[in-house]
C-alpha cells in the first residue's frame, strides 16, 4: 500500500507498505466481473525525505492503518477463459465504492482516526495458470474525500508548518498480485 498525499505529493515507492486483500468475484459474462473486497494495510509517509525545504522544515511524518470494504465492477477487455477461442488472459479496468476506516499516529505522538468513502478505480491483468487457477497483478488507487488521513488537515492554525492543503484531498494505493480459484456451476439437464 502508498499513499499520495500533503506528506508525499507524489507516489513514492520508498514509502511503500505491506498490505492485504480477500475477495470474491462474480463473472456473470466473459466481459464484466463483480468484486467485493476486504482490503487491510499500512500506510506512512515522512517529510525529511522529500526535497522541498518547506517540507523538511515542517518535519513531519505519520503512520496508519487503514480496512476497507469495497464493491467494484471490471470490465474485462478481452473474452476471458474463453474455451473457444483458448483466450487465457486478459487486461481489466475497474471502478466501484468503498467505505475505509483509518487510524494512526503522527510524530508529535498526536493520534487521528476517521471513517469515510472513496471511489477505488484502476487496472491490472488476469491469467489463467491452469485449471481454475488464475493469477492476477493489480493496480488500484483510492480517491478519498478528506484531508486527514496523515493526520494534516482539518481547520487551519496560525502556524502554517502544521496546516495541510485543504484544497487537495489524500489518496492511498493498492497495487496487489492475487491469486485466485474459479469455482463452476454445472448445470444438469432436466428431465420431464
Amino acid at each position: 500500500m502508498n499513499y499520495k498525499g500533503d506528506l508525499s505529493p507524489a507516489i513514492q515507492p520508498r514509502f511503500a507498505r505491506p498490505g492485504g486483500n480477500l475477495f470474491v468475484r462474480y463473472n456473470p459474462g466473459r466481459a464484466v466481473s463483480f468484486k467485493f473486497n476486504l482490503l487491510g494495510g499500512k500506510v506512512f509517509a515522512e517529510d525529511r525525505q522529500s526535497d522541498d525545504p518547506f517540507l523538511i522544515a515542517r518535519n513531519r511524518s505519520f503512520d496508519a492503518a487503514i480496512f476497507e470494504f469495497s464493491p467494484q465492477f471490471e470490465y474485462n477487455f478481452l473474452n476471458y477463459r474463453d474455451e473457444k477461442t483458448r483466450q487465457n488472459w486478459t487486461p481489466y479496468v475497474l471502478f466501484g465504492a468503498a467505505l475505509f476506516t483509518y487510524s494512526g499516529e503522527d510524530n508529535t505522538r498526536r493520534d487521528f482516526k476517521g471513517t469515510q468513502f472513496a471511489i477505488p478505480f484502476g487496472l491490472g491483468i488476469k491469467y489463467v495458470l491452469g485449471g481454475n487457477w488464475n493469477l492476477g497483478l493489480e493496480f488500484g488507487a483510492r480517491k478519498t474525500f478528506t484531508d486527514t488521513l496523515d493526520g494534516l488537515g482539518g481547520p487551519l492554525v496560525n502556524n502554517r508548518l502544521l496546516n495541510g492543503n485543504p484544497d487537495s484531498k489524500d489518496m492511498y494505493i493498492y497495487t496487489g498480485l492475487t491469486i485466485s480459484y474459479t469455482f463452476y456451476r454445472v448445470l444438469c439437464p432436466e428431465f420431464y
